[in-house]
């Protein structure tokens, strides 16, 4: 069985529900990702010198480490941002089950 530092969630942001889903969808077909939540927020950030507030849509990938560079260009080629947000978080712990569903979910 691996360790839970084999796995780790990754959170996108993006502007369109449009772009969301086809993220979401190229991810899943492609089996990088085990699941993908996704969530309305409103965001706040400096660009070209303004801040900005905006609502956008957040993407939670639950997957593996070993495949974030993968899922890293993919995100890259299909996002509508010019600078994407594209932050992965190594799991410290968690459920053991839950680890073996995205292994089983997941290409080698």
């Amino acid at each position: 069985m691996m360790a839970a530092s084999d796995y780790c969630m990754i959170t996108v942001t993006t502007d369109t529900l449009e772009n969301a889903t086809l993220i979401t969808q190229r991810l899943l077909e492609k089996k990088l990702v085990a699941c993908v939540q996704s969530h309305s927020i409103q965001s706040a950030y400096r660009w070209q010198g303004k801040i900005i507030t905006t609502e956008e849509i957040r993407l939670e990938i639950k997957t593996k480490v070993s495949l974030f560079d993968k899922i890293k260009m993919l995100i890259l080629e299909l996002h509508t941002y010019d600078v994407p947000e594209i932050l992965m978080f190594e799991c410290n712990g968690g459920n053991g089950y839950y680890f073996k569903w995205i292994e089983e979910e997941t290409i080698p």
